[in-house]
């Protein structure tokens, strides 16, 4: 994505693609919630995402950005598309990289 752009996003209010996963603490898998992130510092290397209703945030660099698209109806600045899958995990958040499929079956091939 646009390095100006990320640089630009400031406050926007978000939704995220994928959708964050929720995971109790036992590892239970939770319903999905498709909340609003607050976009509360960016620049041209990184952004801090902040979920207001979990109180979980996390910096990305601008290389986690697939692209973002306006959500004009639907209660948000738009939709951030990222190349990565955020993991709520009862008070902590991990990321992890996407695989694209074609790269995953390469990958599994040359077992």
């Amino acid at each position: 994505m646009n390095r100006e752009k990320v640089a630009s996003m400031q406050y926007k209010s978000v939704k995220i693609r994928p959708i964050a996963r929720r995971i109790e603490a036992t590892g239970v898998e939770l319903p999905q919630i498709d909340d609003r992130w607050q976009i509360e510092e960016s620049s041209r290397e990184k952004l801090k995402l902040v979920n207001a209703r979990t109180a979980h945030f996390v910096v990305l660099g601008a290389d986690h950005i697939r692209e973002y698209l306006t959500d004009y109806d639907g209660g948000s600045d738009g939709f951030l598309v990222l190349k990565s899958q955020i993991i709520l995990k009862a008070t902590s958040l991990h990321v992890e990289p996407l695989i694209p499929v074609d790269v995953a079956e390469r990958y599994l091939s040359l077992r």
